[in-house]
């Protein structure tokens, strides 16, 4: 039997939205609100909502919102904003109140499928547009005229605009200034600019029996990424102020080469392989065990590395067994000739195309060279000296790839540590933190004496999903600790790795709900910000993981490309307000769709779910967030500027900032957004020729 199965598993209903109980939509104050409507276990649990239900229903039966920032469940928001409030947040609460309006339709729909119910079935009279539904059973009675060609245009005409109003990006596309409006126009010239003088101008490739393929802008990201660079729209991709950074996991924001260059400097850093460094008879080209192999590096001193020695270009060579880093860089060449070593490096930690797209790949197979590649990062950073490094020029990238804000995922575990430069120390979780505070501290004091914003950053705790239950619980706890200690840094809490080899969430929920009365008895306020949906799967306890993410409130998830396939638990995230973080790259290259353009986010951004756009593991994709922007663009042959906006806009509002740093984030965003417009025009506004007509 299927693990995930929505429809079956409602066995009791109310007669209303799951979603009207005492929480008023609070998805942090009332987890269970939801889960007591899919199990008759919690009777009573469902009386005491059914009565607050029906006290809070008796006010607001059947009626809307009566102002735009009244919330979806019909009941006006506390201490909101004033008449002239923010725009975007009455946005929200006008997409909340659609879904609910979804969700009840769903509902309905269920309950007529139960009762068997008849009389509400469709007919011929019920088309919209004044169109039959069925076109060859309506019968001769019933038959419609079939219109002129003029009233078929008209026709066609009102369901493209009403398609477009109901864009994502329409609120900003109706609020645009005359110079939002010129940059846009000058962002499509760019595009067909891009294609017809750089794609156009790439020789076709070979493929299958000798057929030529064109290259195109939304191609396979690997396929094209030294394209990309070249391209007007990317350079203006970079410039763009992309708002808040949300989902990009510590280890691998920058380059590879960058921990591989601190390495070099490091006396005590020695690396390992999973298999000997040596020619074997019959391979191909007889570096097979170079092609195969993991490598990973690891700080030791004298008593860790003792007994542990080895030459991994020897046949009598022990997996795991140590040989310093000078001298394995020193004797590479006399082994391997077709790359210098730092190459060979490079090519062991990044994705190649042909790796990625073999017709043979699958989206496991890709997650399996994904965690050896993890394994390696994770030796070259877990030192002092390379953590302050990496922390110091990760803020750097992030201003150079003008973002404003961010939340970093780094790893927490019990047995978690660093190593001191020389091996002999260990510093703790704690000491972990405040490594990060200390850097971004003199980041910000640089920043300011150069008059220069960068809005900071804060910490998602996370822990992996392999973890038993005690491991995760003790996680749970420290992340409360370090809440209390440094209430301003940290953002929320997570838990990450491969989905479906990992535990589901579902097997951590006492955990987590125990979390969460600890958090409210204690006011801490640590949303949950769960990793779910990032699978092809369905029916499985995979997919299934974006049921408990919603169950358990979480405030937005990382990833959810299988969102699209749940349609009810979709309504139900948008009238919660969780946001979802978009990883195109990412998805693309661990194998969820084999170019952008077929990327569920499309689906959802039709569906007008709130989205962020993320960059994830860009140092192992051969990316920035400015690429993943880049990529959303070009996978829609409509998009332009105002779905840019709308994205980096969305990413403010849905980022853990209490509301003074939201209002401050916005208004520094706005600033240089204005600046960037007036780039775009200065440097690119000789496209556009008729400027009255736009």
């Amino acid at each position: 039997m299927p693990e995930f199965s929505p429809a079956s598993s409602l066995t009791t209903r109310y007669p209303s939205s799951p979603l009207y109980c005492s929480c008023f939509g609070d998805s942090s104050s009332c987890p269970t609100s939801l889960a007591s409507s899919m199990s008759s276990k919690f009777s009573s649990f469902r009386l005491r909502v059914r009565n607050r239900k029906r006290l809070a229903m008796s006010s607001t039966k059947s009626k809307p919102p009566k102002h735009p920032h009244d919330l979806a469940d019909g009941h006006p928001r506390q201490g909101g904003a004033s008449e002239k409030g923010d725009a975007s947040e009455s946005d929200g609460d006008f997409d909340k109140a659609a879904a609910l309006e979804l969700i009840r339709a769903h509902d309905s729909e269920v309950d007529r499928r139960r009762s068997r119910d008849e009389t509400s079935r469709l007919g011929a009279e019920n088309g919209s547009l004044g169109l039959p539904l069925d076109l060859d059973t309506t019968g001769a009675e019933k038959r419609v005229p079939v219109p002129s060609q003029e009233e078929y245009d008209e026709l066609r005409k009102h369901v493209l605009a009403t398609e477009q109003e109901l864009s994502f990006d329409a609120r900003c596309r109706s609020r645009a200034t005359k110079e939002e409006l010129r940059v846009d126009a000058i962002i499509r010239k760019i595009r067909e600019q891009d294609d017809r003088e750089i794609y156009a101008s790439e020789p076709k490739r070979r493929g299958y029996h000798g057929q030529m393929h064109e290259r195109f802008a939304g191609d396979h990201f690997l396929s094209n990424v030294d394209i990309i660079n070249r391209t007007t729209l990317f350079e203006i991709a970079s410039k763009m102020p992309k708002g808040a950074h949300l989902h990009i996991h510590f280890n691998a924001c920058l380059p590879p080469n960058v921990l591989l260059g601190i390495a070099k400097g490091m006396d005590r850093m020695f690396v390992s392989s999973t298999l000997p460094l040596i020619h074997t008879a019959g391979d191909e080209d007889g570096y097979e065990n170079f092609n195969k192999c993991e490598i990973q590096f690891s700080i030791m001193n004298e008593e860790r590395v003792k007994n542990k020695l080895g030459d991994p270009f020897s046949a009598d060579y022990v997996a795991g067994h140590m040989m310093k880093f000078s001298d394995f860089r020193r004797q590479f060449s006399s082994h391997y000739t077709k790359a210098a070593v730092d190459d060979w490096l490079l090519h062991k930690l990044m994705f190649e195309e042909q790796e990625t797209h073999n017709p043979l790949q699958t989206a496991a197979g890709a997650w399996e060279k994904f965690n050896g590649r993890t394994r390696m990062m994770k030796g070259l950073f877990n030192y002092e000296k390379a953590y302050r490094e990496y922390t110091r020029m990760c803020l750097e990238d992030f201003v150079r790839d003008n973002i404003q804000y961010a939340e970093i995922r780094p790893n927490f575990m019990q047995t978690n540590q660093l190593y001191t430069d020389d091996g002999n120390g260990t510093i703790n979780n704690e000491g972990i933190m405040e490594i990060i505070i200390d850097e971004v501290g003199q980041f910000q004091k640089k920043m300011a004496k150069k008059e220069q914003f960068f809005g900071g950053l804060k910490v998602i705790y996370c822990t992996p999903r392999s973890m038993d239950r005690d491991k995760v619980k003790y996680a749970l706890n420290e992340c409360m600790e370090f809440k209390k200690k440094w209430p301003q840094w940290i953002a929320g809490f997570d838990l990450v790795g491969e989905e479906a080899k990992g535990y589901p969430i579902r097997e951590f929920v006492p955990e987590l709900l125990e979390f969460k009365r600890e958090c409210a008895a204690q006011n801490l306020n640590i949303p949950f910000l769960f990793h779910c949906g990032e699978t092809l799967d369905m029916g499985t306890t995979t997919d299934g993981n974006l049921v408990d993410a919603l169950l358990l409130g979480s405030k937005r998830i990382g990833h959810g490309f299988a969102l699209a396939k749940h349609p009810y638990v979709m309504q139900q995230m948008k009238a919660k307000g969780i946001c979802l973080e978009l990883c195109p790259i990412s998805n693309e290259i661990l194998g969820l769709t084999p170019r952008v353009g077929g990327h569920a986010m499309y689906q959802l951004l039709a569906n007008n779910v709130h989205c962020t756009v993320s960059s994830d593991n860009g140092a192992l994709f051969r990316s920035s967030l400015s690429h993943d922007f880049y990529q959303v663009m070009v996978g829609k042959a409509d998009m332009g500027l105002f779905g840019w906006k709308q994205l980096a806009m969305w990413s403010i509002d849905h980022a853990c900032l209490n509301e003074e740093e939201r209002e401050n984030m916005k208004y520094k965003w706005n600033q240089q957004w204005i600046k960037f417009l007036s780039w775009v025009d200065t440097t690119h506004g000789s496209l556009i020729k008729d400027v009255a007509k736009i």
